[in-house]
């Protein structure tokens, strides 16, 4: 069963990506579950909660929330209790603040915590969400799982690896990271830790399956890269 964790839907200035789209290209590349979260430029969580009744055996809705809004822990709750999605996804360069900032990001952590959901975060090597300061947000909330897209490329993915290995709750997820550093992921905090993910549309979801399959041949650490891990801290079924 593969589970790819990325997927951006929705309106924005030049793009305007409908979920059966998104489903059409699931189909080919053999992905049963997407997760999927509305464009950042254009954020309407509604539209991710339509998607997910329409198709609720593929889809996995996470809420886009930015942090300044006077009314994001509202959004944010709304999210969780009324529309059941799986988690929040965070990107501090599009809305600017630093991802350790504790006086912004703790209500959105704590509701996290309280619902017991996950956040996904934007993890590059921008000096406002570089590795490390996603791990202090871990580090201080160890019930709620923290994933890394892209692994700290291009500059800061060895310490991305380390963070993963030394934190439990702290994963990396391979969307537009290169097989180099996938695979440094897969050695050094353990297959257990790293999670499938492309960044549809934007990334081939075909492409990046064959990048976790390619840095293992190991059919168990496959499943646990490609679903396993996440149908997990998710709470989902896995189907072998």
């Amino acid at each position: 069963m593969i589970i790819d964790m990325l997927a951006h839907i929705g309106i924005k200035k030049g793009e305007d990506y409908k979920v059966e789209s998104l489903i059409e290209i699931m189909n080919q590349a053999g992905v049963e579950k997407c997760m999927i979260c509305s464009q950042l430029e254009t954020v309407n969580n509604e539209y991710i909660h339509e998607c997910c009744l329409k198709y609720p055996d593929r889809t996995l809705g996470f809420a886009v929330i930015n942090p300044w809004d006077i009314d994001g822990e509202e959004e944010l709750e709304k999210c969780f209790r009324d529309y059941n999605f799986y988690g929040l996804k965070m990107n501090a360069i599009r809305f600017g603040y630093s991802a350790d900032r504790h006086s912004l990001l703790d209500p959105y952590f704590e509701l996290c915590k309280k619902y017991k959901k996950c956040v996904v975060v934007h993890g590059q090597s921008d000096m406002f969400s570089i590795p490390d300061k996603w791990a202090e947000m871990a580090k201080s909330y160890p019930e709620v799982p923290v994933i890394l897209y892209h692994i700290g490329v291009p500059m800061m993915y060895e310490r991305a690896c380390e963070l993963a290995r030394d934190i439990p709750n702290f994963y990396v997820s391979t969307a537009g990271a290169y097989v180099p550093v996938i695979k440094m992921a897969y050695e050094v905090a353990g297959p257990e830790k790293v999670i499938y993910s492309s960044d549809a549309p934007f990334g081939n979801m075909e492409q990046e399956i064959e990048k976790v399959k390619y840095i293992s041949n190991i059919e168990e650490h496959r499943e646990m890269m490609l679903g396993k891990n996440i149908a997990e801290i998710l709470g989902i079924p896995y189907e072998e």
